[in-house]
């Protein structure tokens, strides 16, 4: 008595369904890319303070959101200077630092940063950047009320 066997291995492939799953990923990743605000990705919670004392050796530069303005932003130096773009705030910060050149490291003042909600962090970084090429001294204040 001959047993026949009918084990034949279907060496075929069906990738019907390997297409609609790199479909559902390529949509995913797609709308996940869009939606992320890069000025959302670093979220800076400055503390506030309601001392109003200050040091005449500090120079006060203010950063605020301001929709009429060139850049987007409203630069303020010591509450009286206003200006509207990084460069004319870097020529005023040369005319301050213009004083104190002949003293020593330790005498001449820093730039206390104030910014307001609205300023992203790029315009956080290129202040920074600015201090820094110039070697300015500067710490990041907190928020006024």
């Amino acid at each position: 008595m001959a047993i026949k066997r009918s084990s034949k291995v279907d060496s075929s492939f069906s990738s019907s369904s390997m297409t609609d799953l790199i479909f559902l990923l390529l949509v995913f990743f797609i709308l996940a890319t869009t939606l992320i605000n890069p000025n959302n990705a670093v979220k800076l919670t400055l503390p506030s303070s309601s001392s109003q004392e200050g040091d005449p050796s500090v120079i006060a530069l203010s950063v605020v959101g301001d929709a009429r303005s060139e850049s987007g932003y409203s630069y303020t130096i010591n509450r009286n200077e206003s200006y509207t773009s990084v460069a004319e705030v870097a020529a005023a910060l040369k005319l301050h630092y213009a004083e104190y050149e002949g003293r020593a490291e330790e005498e001449r003042p820093y730039i206390s940063l104030r910014c307001d909600e609205k300023v992203t962090v790029d315009a956080l970084v290129e202040i920074i950047d600015l201090t820094r090429e110039e070697k300015y001294k500067m710490v990041l204040a907190t928020k006024e009320k």
